[in-house]
């Protein structure tokens, strides 16, 4: 073993210079700590990147528009009125009518506006559920004996696979566009809601929706809410997995709603919420990724190395101009 390190000797790289011959200056201490903040600030500023993710955005022509792909809705909607006196249905631009209330699961509730805010806006102030929720249920009648908890509320939520094709989630009264199945009194129609979830497609990353979490109040029993979605087909690719990449179909959103009274001087209209969505022909294609481990360790060392040649050049030229001019 002795003889194998005595013949590699001359090939050490790194030699050490004895301390009885070094000799440490002012000048060298002073730029020894300049050196060390710069590299401080240097590792952090490449940590941070190393941790950024970077987002690249492509636009395409959807290719997914036909019928081996359908259109995820994914929802959580509270309305303030019995579950018994609601439906929900999805209408089509191709005619097809599918009664979802089936597939979604509904559950009686305390309504409340805890953690919601005005669509476009944010509430600002402390809201009085009960003057809310009474609102748009108070007519000059007296309530009947019956009626249930002025909070009573019906939440509903769960998935909805449709086509993807442009259509209308609606959510109305029994009795009140379409026949059959029983009649909704009036006294207890209430369609102020909140929306804690709309999703269309899988979650990603980043992923904003932006109804999630709002509240509409409102103002009469026979209110009107529309909602004008406009989706965009979004293509989501993560290639920071381990094991290959990531592909998720999804989609995103924008949207404007309208809120109006149906009464005896309105031009048609049902009482309900209405979530009109139209799908975009263009699609997005987001590719997430962020630097390598061995490539951050490759610039962060090049960095260190970097620093400590160029700032020695550098101090050896000021001592060789600084000696010549002495």
């Amino acid at each position: 073993m002795d003889r194998f390190m005595k013949r590699i000797t001359p090939l050490d790289a790194f030699p050490k210079v004895q301390k009885n011959i070094q000799h440490a200056t002012g000048s060298g201490g002073v730029l020894t700590v300049f050196v060390g903040l710069l590299l401080a600030y240097l590792a952090a500023s490449e940590f941070a990147q190393y941790r950024t993710v970077n987002q690249e955005y492509e636009f395409l022509v959807d290719q997914t528009r036909s019928l081996d792909h359908a259109l995820q809705i994914n929802l959580d909607v509270t309305i303030a009125m019995p579950c018994r006196d609601l439906r929900a249905d999805v209408l089509d631009v191709g005619g097809a009518s599918l009664p979802v209330s089936r597939d979604l699961k509904s559950q009686a509730v305390l309504f409340n506006v805890k953690g919601t805010k005005r669509l476009g806006d944010t509430v600002k102030e402390k809201i009085n559920v009960h003057k809310l929720v009474n609102q748009a249920g108070r007519n000059s009648r007296e309530k009947d004996a019956d009626a249930l908890p002025d909070n009573h509320a019906c939440r509903i939520a769960g998935v909805v696979n449709v086509n993807k094709v442009s259509g209308m989630l609606h959510f109305t009264a029994l009795g009140h566009g379409y026949a059959g199945g029983g009649h909704a009194p009036h006294n207890e129609m209430n369609f102020t809601h909140r929306v804690d979830k709309l999703q269309f497609g899988q979650y990603y990353p980043g992923l904003r929706n932006p109804l999630d979490r709002t509240l509409e109040v409102s103002k009469t029993s026979m209110d009107m809410f529309q909602y004008f979605v406009a989706i965009v087909p979004t293509i989501y690719i993560d290639t920071n997995r381990a094991f290959g990449q990531k592909v998720v179909l999804t989609s995103q959103y924008a949207v404007t709603d309208y809120q109006r009274s149906i009464d005896e001087r309105s031009q048609g209209g049902v009482p309900g919420v209405f979530i009109k969505y139209e799908i975009e022909p263009i699609s997005v294609r987001i590719t997430e990724s962020r630097m390598g481990f061995l490539g951050f360790l490759t610039r962060f060392c090049g960095i260190l190395g970097g620093i400590f040649v160029s700032v020695g050049l550098l101090l050896d030229v000021v001592r060789w101009f600084t000696s010549w001019f002495a």
